[in-house]
Order: structure tokens, then C-alpha cells, then sequence
């Protein structure tokens, strides 16, 4: 049972048992009584007041709908298998994501991604060489199950005989939690072979008397073993003596006895307002996707104070839901993703008076680099990051950070404002947003992530922004810039890129070094057009810190400043140039004007307890 206190059964059984509609007739009874999600072909979801009804607005609830339709029509087999591999993966991405942010008193789905996979296993259906013993069977279950990786030692083997098992572990596609309770319908072969051609339409590659038979018995061994080995209560059915009704009751029974079974949160009473967690649903390294389900059983674990954790499909409904929260009276929030939902959040919270002066800001590493996570010393771990944050609110611990404005003109002609803490920039560092916060974008980004580590994303994004920015050069499309330091004018002149730095963010972005948050003074590292060979040198200077001591043999300026204003060169008869890319803590912003960088005001974020991996700062 999920620490949320959702109680996930499972209706599992071959082609032709009865499941779906025995699914969907415990939905309508459930529904009237609890509050219920049930996830299959479709998605639907009711409670007592609210009839069912459909749940398209759930992440990856269209997308599946899709898949499922097309794997049911294709008669090739390898195609099937494909298909269903991804959309059970869909289905454990929706379930993840309602236990995490609606934590209905039940979640009653139409088979079970785990189960499914591994009684097709089971049943040699395909990964026929995972049944060997009940040893490996288990072993795999915890594999699927995102309590353990593959290892070295066995990724052979399972790249040879179970590859999408390897790609939905390893890279952490997917969590197939362990359902609560397992309802099983069993039935013959021929008996459902006669149910299905009933149905009057074209039989699927696996639906032939002999292979359900096979599957039947696989979904027999998978149930026993959960039953006997993880303790997972198991209810057997027989499809062909049970009538259809007393099926659909006997399900509906079976789910309200195991939500009164189960034990009921007591830490006591609440204390103080609630905390308000911003959580995306998409991620900058998608090792992180699973954390999304711990974040809600991690704070009911270490605190009484109430938490509601708000699940988002996109950066601008993070910032739409803080800004709501905070302006109905919401003064502990936390950011559950990467940079670009930081900052996110940290627009939210900007009203139209400004930012409230008791507003406390909290950063729960849910993304890839995580720089300003880590510069608050904010473990990577859910539990132990979740922990920090904790103690830090109860023991007002601190890192006051100064609010950097960016203001510009859009590529409409409409005056934008917006606001970083951690890093900014224009030219290539302005475009670096482009090729790593984009939806499509995602998938590889998780994929850098998990072979090459935290900051692979970045580093690929960078070297695809500096290609991207000298063929813009080549195209004529990239301005000359004047820079205004607090009133000292350089340029104008080409620079490949200019970087703004709140404070020192450690040994991976080391131009903040020697700067401290909240300083009153923000970064400002400017590095000058000498050709691609010179930008590589400065690159690689910038990122060993050589940049900082000896800016001048870089065709570099390195100043500390209250205001800078960059500037695009005019001159008669120029072309019009397009809006240039800005950017702001991780997100992308288009300027058609000048920038204007400014200090406005000052924020508390919730900081950890120091580690070596973090600089000091003050509190």
C-alpha cells in the first residue's frame, strides 16, 4: 500500500475473462462510495457527489488512448509487443502521477503494468527466458519495480532477452509499483477463444487457445509468487463459473475491504499553514521521474504540518498555480523540479506589490544539474532532501538571496519583466535554454543524464548553443552589443556571450566563485567575438575558473555591478535583426530590445545543512 494511504488494486486476467468490464461495472460502484481513479483503455474518475466521468487532463491519458487503439489493430507481433511496453509504461506514469497529487482512496486499473510484463514473461509470450526459476522471476519484479538497477553482471542477459525491460530500468522510464491487492480472473483457453470470436472482429497475434492457455498460467505463477514472496494479497476468480454481476461485486467488495484496512496517518495535529509543493511532471533527467511519487509519503513521514502537493504538466502552470497560492496567503513553498520550475515557482511568487517579505522558498532537486539546489545544500536523495527542507523551515535556516530583474520588450512590442537568482545571460549562454528546458528535448536530455551524468544535458545543450549562435553570426543575424556597467560603457562590439551570476553556485559553474549571495551585487562576465577557435579557449577557461584571474588574456571583462543594460548597435542601413534569445535562471526569454539587468529585493531560501559538494554561504 502506497504511504499516501491509496490503496492500488489491480484487475489482471487473459483476452476474453471479463476484466474490462468487470473494470469499468466496480468503477460505477465504487465511485458513489469513495473516491475512486480507474485507469485502463480509458481513464475515468468519481467520488461521492461527483458522478464518473472521463479524465483526459491526466498526463500521457490522450497519448495512451492512442497506443492502446493502434496495438489492438496490428496483427504483427514484435509491433504488439512494442506498443504495450509503452503504453504500460503510460499507465504507471498515470498512476504515479494521481497517488502523488489527488490521493483518491483507490486507484482500481485494468491490469497491471508489473504484472502484466511479467506473466507474459512467465507465460513465454515473449522474454521467454526469464520463467528459468522463481529466483530470477523475483529478481526481475524488483527490476521493474525501481527498487533495484539491473547490474553489470546481468545487463548482458537481459540485453539479449528482455531489452525493454533494460530500457524502462536503466533509464528509469517508469516505477511499476507493486499493486495492493491483485484481483485474478482466470479462464480457459478455448472458453476464451469462443468469448473473443463472439466479438466478431480480427483475432491479435497472441489470441490463440494454446497461448492463452500459456498466459493464464503465467498470470497464476506472477500472482502466486507476489502473494507468497511480497506479501501482496491476491484474489482468484474463476472467469467461466462466476456470472458477470457477482464478478463486478465481488471487485468492488474487495477494494472497499482493503481502504478499510488500512492504517490511518497519526502524527498528531497539524501544525501551522501548509506547505505548498510545486512538482512537475516533466523533468530534466529522467532518473528523477519516479521521485514524483515520494515527495507526498517523504513530508507525511518527517512533519505534521499539512502538505499539498501541487502536480504540473509545464513551466507557465507552475507559475500560475504559485501565483494563485501565494496571493490567497501561501508563505512556505517548495520547488520540486529542475532550474526551469525554480524559476517557475520563483515568478509565482512575485505579486503586483513585489515579493511578500515572509515568503520562504524552498528548492527540492527534481531536475539534472541542480545548481542552486545544491548551492543550499539540498541532498539529491527524496527522503533525506525532504528532511533538510524540514529542518531547515523548523530551525530558520536560511540563505538570503538577492532578486535580479530582467527586463526587455518582446518580439510583439510588449514590455516583459522577469527574475532569476541563480544565472542569466544573452548570446550563446542566452540560447542554452533552447536546447535543454523544450518538451522535445526531454527525452534526450534524460538520456545524457543517465549515461554521462548531472551536467551532460547542459554540456550538450552548450555546445549545441554555441553552433547554433555562429551560424546565426555567419547569417549576419547577431548584433553588435553596447554593455552598461553601473555607468561604464564597453563596446559596442561583438560578444559571443554575456553571463550574469547571482553568487558562487560550486565547483560546476565556477564564474560565481568569490561572490556570496545576497551581496547587493550580482556577476558579470562578458566574453568578446574572436572566432570559434578563441570561444572554445574561453569556454574552457570559464569552466576551469582561469577566466576569473585573467580576463584580459580571454578578450574577457569580469565585473561585479548593480545594473547592467546591454544594448543592440544600430547603424544606418542595417537589416533588421530577429529577437535574441535571453536566459533566465535555465529559461528561455526572447528580447527584440535591450536588456535591462536590476537588482529588486531580496528572498529567503530554505537552506540544508552545509556539505562539501556546496560553497558557504551566508544565512
Amino acid at each position: 500500500m502506497e504511504a499516501s494511504g491509496t490503496v492500488i488494486v489491480a484487475v489482471v486476467g487473459i483476452d476474453g475473462c471479463g476484466k474490462s468490464s468487470a473494470w469499468r461495472g466496480a468503477l460505477g460502484a465504487l465511485a458513489p462510495q469513495r473516491d475512486v481513479v480507474g485507469i485502463g483503455d480509458d481513464v475515468a474518475a468519481g467520488s461521492p457527489g461527483v458522478a464518473l466521468h472521463p479524465r483526459v487532463d491526466l498526463p500521457f491519458a490522450r497519448m495512451n488512448r492512442r497506443v492502446t487503439r493502434t496495438a489492438k489493430r496490428t496483427r504483427l507481433a514484435w509491433a504488439y509487443r512494442q506498443l504495450k511496453t509503452l503504453d504500460l509504461i503510460g499507465r504507471s506514469r498515470m498512476r504515479d502521477h494521481v497517488v502523488a497529487e489527488e490521493m483518491p482512496s483507490v486507484v482500481l486499473t485494468d491490469g497491471d503494468p508489473l504484472v502484466n510484463t511479467m506473466s507474459w514473461s512467465v507465460g513465454r509470450l515473449h522474454h521467454d527466458q526469464l520463467d528459468r526459476d522463481d529466483d530470477l522471476v523475483l529478481e526481475t519484479l524488483d527490476y521493474l519495480s525501481g527498487t533495484s538497477r539491473i547490474s553489470r553482471g546481468r545487463l548482458s542477459y537481459f540485453l539479449r532477452h528482455a531489452f525493454p525491460l533494460v530500457v524502462v530500468n536503466r533509464f528509469c522510464l517508469a516505477r511499476f509499483t507493486i499493486p495492493d491487492v491483485v484481483i485474478h480472473l482466470s479462464l480457459p483457453g478455448a472458453i476464451a477463444m469462443e468469448r473473443i470470436r463472439a466479438r466478431g472482429r480480427p483475432l491479435q497475434s497472441h489470441e490463440t487457445e494454446r497461448a492463452l492457455d500459456a498466459l493464464d498460467a503465467g498470470y497464476g505463477r506472477v500472482c502466486a509468487l507476489l502473494e507468497s514472496r511480497r506479501g501482496v494479497r491476491v484474489v482468484r476468480i474463476a472467469a467461466d463459473q462466476v456470472a458477470p454481476d457477482e464478478v463486478v461485486r465481488l471487485v468492488a467488495e474487495t477494494a472497499l475491504e482493503a481502504v478499510s484496512a488500512r492504517p490511518e496517518p497519526s502524527l498528531g495535529d497539524p501544525l501551522g499553514p501548509p506547505i505548498e509543493v510545486m512538482a512537475t511532471t516533466i523533468s530534466g533527467s529522467l532518473k528523477d521521474q519516479r521521485k514524483l511519487t515520494r515527495i507526498a509519503p517523504a513530508f507525511a513521514a518527517r512533519t505534521r504540518q499539512p502538505v499539498d502537493v501541487h502536480a504540473v504538466d509545464s513551466h507557465r502552470e507552475a507559475r500560475d498555480v504559485t501565483r494563485d497560492l501565494v496571493r490567497d496567503g501561501a508563505r512556505t513553498i517548495v520547488s520540486a523540479g529542475g532550474a526551469g520550475t525554480f524559476n517557475a515557482v520563483l515568478e509565482g511568487c512575485h505579486l503586483e506589490a513585489g515579493l511578500p517579505a515572509d515568503l520562504r522558498l524552498a528548492f527540492l532537486r527534481k531536475g539534472s544539474a541542480d545548481l542552486i539546489g545544491k548551492m543550499l545544500h539540498i541532498p539529491d536523495d527524496v527522503g533525506a532532501a525532504v528532511s533538510a527542507i524540514v529542518d531547515g523551515l523548523e530551525h530558520d535556516r536560511y540563505v538570503t538571496a538577492d532578486v535580479i530583474t530582467v527586463e526587455s520588450v518582446d518580439p510583439a512590442g510588449r514590455s516583459e519583466v522577469r527574475h532569476l537568482i541563480g544565472f542569466g545571460g544573452l548570446g550563446i549562454f542566452g540560447a542554452v535554454p533552447i536546447f535543454t528546458e523544450a518538451r522535445w528535448v526531454k527525452l534526450y536530455k534524460g538520456i545524457l543524464g543517465t549515461l554521462f551524468g548531472d551536467y551532460g544535458p547542459f554540456y550538450v545543450g552548450l555546445a549545441l548553443a554555441t553552433v547554433w549562435w555562429y551560424v546565426q553570426r555567419a547569417r549576419r543575424r547577431v548584433p553588435e552589443l553596447l554593455l552598461d556597467l553601473d555607468g561604464d560603457r564597453v563596446g559596442p562590439q561583438r560578444w559571443a556571450a554575456v553571463i550574469v551570476v547571482g553568487g558562487d553556485l560550486g565547483r560546476a559553474f565556477p564564474l560565481g566563485r568569490g561572490s556570496t549571495f545576497g551581496n547587493g551585487v550580482f556577476r558579470v562576465v562578458a566574453l568578446s567575438d574572436r572566432g570559434f577557435r578563441q570561444a572554445l579557449r574561453q569556454l574552457a577557461a570559464a569552466r576551469s575558473g582561469a577566466l576569473l584571474r585573467t580576463p584580459g588574456r580571454y578578450a574577457s571583462i569580469v565585473r561585479d555591478v548593480r545594473s547592467l543594460t546591454v544594448r543592440p548597435a544600430s547603424s544606418p542601413g542595417a537589416p533588421d535583426l530577429p529577437a535574441q534569445p535571453v536566459n533566465v535562471d535555465g529559461l528561455a526569454m526572447l528580447a527584440a530590445d535591450s536588456v535591462h539587468f536590476g537588482l529588486a529585493g531580496r528572498i529567503q531560501l530554505v537552506s540544508g545543512p552545509e556539505s562539501a559538494e556546496s560553497p558557504r554561504q551566508p544565512a
